[in-house]
């Protein structure tokens, strides 16, 4: 009796494991953050910000207080033996100063790119969702992951390149 309860729940076991075997289930991975920034229309705004007076001087402000900072630490390297104790801490004053404009300079730069960035995710991101949703009923996906969970993808897996493709089309 024992053996034909171990034979018959070694059977089933089988069965169950071979239709689980046979229903695999569809997965692919998209990245919809790199899908979006990689459209022609956010190619073409953040090019066109890099391109914009208001961008552009501030880039050079920032460029040319870094030289300054840099100018500065120099010349106090080679200088600062001489020094007063007076004048060193007037020139370790004036370089924070100027790090701190810089930094300044740089904080606007970070965040009318961020700006540009959220206006794009604002704009896109239901249209890339509507074309996401036309893959997955498309390719009968039954599970789709953020690009970055997966461990591994092939090509043929990861939707990021064709959710592009659609988004440029739809312009």
């Amino acid at each position: 009796m024992f053996k034909f309860v171990k034979a018959t729940a070694i059977i089933l076991a089988g069965l169950l494991f071979a239709g689980a075997a046979s229903a695999q289930t569809k997965v692919a991975v998209v990245n919809i953050q790199a899908a979006i920034m990689s459209t022609e229309k956010a190619t073409a705004k953040i090019n066109a910000l890099k391109t914009s007076s208001e961008y552009s001087q501030l880039q050079n402000s920032a460029e040319s207080i870094r030289a300054e900072v840099q100018k500065m630490a120099e010349d106090a390297q080679k200088n600062g033996v001489t020094w007063s104790e007076e004048k060193k801490a007037e020139e370790q004053r004036k370089m924070n100063f100027k790090r701190s404009d810089f930094e300044t300079a740089v904080k606007k730069l970070r965040a009318m790119e961020g700006q540009a960035v959220q206006d794009l995710q604002k704009d896109l991101l239901p249209k890339a969702k509507e074309a996401l949703e036309a893959v997955i009923k498309e390719r009968k996906l039954d599970l789709v992951l953020d690009a970055s969970a997966a461990v591994y993808a092939g090509t043929d897996a990861n939707l990021t390149e064709e959710l592009v493709k659609r988004l440029n089309a739809a312009k």
